[in-house]
């Protein structure tokens, strides 16, 4: 009574039905969860039909112990238990799909049947149909087989001999069921029919998506044909490196079905990222509108900035905090390498291919040489374990501390001055640097380094070509790393001075010399015009006494002071610090009281009760400076 009606309008006539009966109780209207189609906006509701299902615990089996053995290794250490409470829990796993897309199931069908006589009562034998027996299922890699497969049915079913059978393939069933009543309506035992049509048709259904991608190794690889050049060479692959979401969806399933069809592993190494979040950690939203874009970001900032940014937070575990901010700052990064490009190239700084890294002579070269071969030995541990935020960050502090904030300036004095052997040595080091560092960089930021690989000098080849370079330790040396980074040190500790009490930064201030060893002779002696030049100093004078009103500035092996009562305001300059110190001791109140509030570390959001403690850290950390600096004017007088 109902078939054939739509789905809303039949509940309506089961109601009336049920009433027209007297069988009616109550009608109750109650609210319930209903989900609609995306696409469709129509109301989706579930309905039984026969699907094709795996026995995943059977495929779970060997892919589980292949990561308990320590065959495969998951990284971090925390998704093993997510994997091993997916496989030990493992359900049967549903792989039919009703879509439009997809790869379609490998089934086909053809009515299953038997034959049977009529007797006396016919005139003669006829084969007819056992509808109970249902469809009967070919699973076949192609149509070819699957008719193959067919064909052979068929002929058992008409008792051998040499019938002409052609297998057809039709959509469904019912078109299967109508060539068959033709087919029984003229065909009798005793003919001998020509070009008998047998029909089958393909299950409609596709295959689930992880179903599919499940067989991604080896099927980018030529598999099933496993004398495939590409298959041999890559297979099995070395590391995948996917997001933790989905462990279980996609990677175990790569894990159960290379197995189950090939006998080896997909791969020995797997390393989960986190997912992309906002800037406070929370999972980005359209509802909550901090969807951050990353074509968007690339438009603006360039891909080099958004990939160092990725990968700067990629720490084992963490979670990548994604902020415009952050992304603006390494395209910053970018334009300091190539202006220090630019600045090579403005000294006449070009590649050598005669340079000897290790046959350097001047202090600073061997001091910039090993530093290389540091941030290198740095940078390559870290990518062998697998922490990518390590070696962008070695990259970062080689490049925009050592490269950028240091060599690069310590190298001024030298072109300034009249020593062509230095100014020559300095050139091809300076190069050579350059070229290092674009090839540090280059995994992370491959296209501006790639440009200003091509931009320096003609090249034999691409930068993305390039041998990986393989310096070794002993590149450093400890006599001029020891040398520059006295210098260094010295340089930093005038700057802090300076800053603590306030000298105007283009004022050059003379220096007094208390005390100093042989090796703090030596050093300055071979950097003067650089410390001078950088830490802004006007003269250097021996004194046994320092003069009241001097900030002492103590490194290693000496001691220097800076006589500024006559070029600061002391005075001043303390009502400057203590009114300062006065506004932040009442946000480090404010700060401190939060935090000690049991209410706020239960009611507030995680990420602003980790924003105040970083906060309260920086005023903790300001404080201690200014008081510092405090000190310094106290000693002053």
């Amino acid at each position: 009574a109902y078939r054939g009606m739509d789905r809303f309008e039949a509940r309506k006539a089961v109601i009336a039905d049920i009433d027209a009966e007297g069988l009616m109780i109550m009608v109750e209207d109650k609210k319930i969860m209903q989900p609609f189609c995306d696409r469709s906006k129509v109301v989706m509701e579930p309905m039984l039909t026969d699907q094709w299902y795996v026995d995943a615990a059977k495929l779970a089996v060997p892919a589980l112990e292949a990561v308990k053995d320590g065959t495969v290794t998951i990284m971090p250490e925390s998704g093993k238990k997510v994997y091993y409470h997916w496989m030990e829990n493992i359900e049967p796993w549903c792989i039919s799909r009703q879509l439009w897309w997809g790869h379609q199931i490998p089934v086909w069908y053809n009515i299953e049947f038997s034959k049977e006589h009529g007797g006396t009562k016919v005139e003669k034998d006829k084969y007819s149909l056992s509808m109970s027996g249902g469809n009967r299922e070919i699973c076949a890699a192609t149509i070819e087989e699957a008719r193959i497969a067919a064909h052979k049915y068929a002929m058992s079913w008409l008792g051998g001999g040499d019938f002409e059978i052609e297998i057809v393939e039709v959509d469904n069933r019912d078109d299967a069921l109508a060539i068959f009543d033709t087919f029984f309506d003229n065909f009798y035992l005793d003919d001998r029919p020509d070009n008998i049509q047998f029909p089958i048709w393909r299950d409609p259904d596709v295959l689930d998506t992880w179903f599919s991608s499940g067989l991604w190794p080896i099927g980018t690889l030529g598999w099933p044909n496993e004398d495939d050049p590409a298959y041999q060479k890559y297979f099995p692959t070395s590391t995948l490196i996917t997001g933790q979401d989905i462990l279980f969806f996609w990677v175990a399933r790569m894990m159960m079905m290379q197995l189950e069809v090939t006998g080896k592993v997909p791969f020995d190494t797997v390393y989960l990222h986190q997912l992309v979040r906002d800037e406070n950690g929370v999972k980005m939203s359209k509802t909550l509108g901090n969807v951050i874009d990353p074509l968007d970001m690339i438009d603006e900032y360039g891909a080099d900035a958004v990939r160092f940014t990725m990968a700067q937070m990629a720490s084992l575990g963490g979670s990548l905090k994604l902020s415009t901010e952050r992304v603006e700052g390494y395209r910053n990064f970018g334009t300091k390498l190539w202006n220090a490009v630019s600045f090579a190239q403005h000294n006449e700084c070009h590649p050598d291919p005669d340079f000897d890294p290790a046959k350097t002579t001047l202090p600073l070269s061997k001091w910039m040489v090993g530093e290389a071969a540091k941030a290198f030995e740095v940078y390559n541990k870290a990518l062998t374990a697998y922490r990518f935020n390590d070696a962008a960050n070695a990259a970062y502090v080689f490049v925009r501390g050592v490269l950028c904030d240091r060599y690069l300036e310590f190298t001024k004095p030298v072109f300034f001055s009249d020593d062509t052997a230095a100014i020559r040595e300095t050139r091809a080091t300076m190069a050579w640097v350059i070229d290092q560092s674009l090839i540090l960089l280059h995994p992370i930021m491959p296209f501006i380094t790639e440009e200003l690989w091509g931009t320096i000098a003609d090249r034999n080849n691409m930068l993305v070509h390039q041998d990986w370079p393989e310096l070794p330790m002993n590149l450093v040396d400890a006599d001029a790393d020891r040398e520059i980074n006295w210098v260094i040190s010295l340089i930093d500790s005038i700057r802090s001075a300076r800053a603590e009490v306030n000298v105007p930064a283009g004022a050059k201030v003379p220096m007094l010399l208390q005390e100093m060893d042989a090796a703090g002779r030596t050093a300055w002696g071979n950097n003067e015009a650089l410390i001078m030049r950088m830490a802004r100093i006007e003269s250097l004078t021996e004194a046994a006494e320092l003069p009241k009103g001097a900030v002492t500035i103590a490194v290693d092996g000496g001691t220097f002071a800076l006589p500024l009562a006559d070029i600061i305001d002391v005075s001043a300059e303390k009502e400057r610090l203590e009114k300062t110190l006065g506004k932040l001791a009442k946000d480090l109140g404010s700060l401190r009281g939060r935090l000690n509030n049991p209410k706020f570390a239960q009611s507030a959001p995680e990420a602003v009760v980790i924003e105040t403690r970083e906060l309260l850290a920086q005023k903790e950390e300001e404080e201690a400076k200014l008081k510092a600096a405090l000190q310094r004017l106290v000693d002053i007088g």
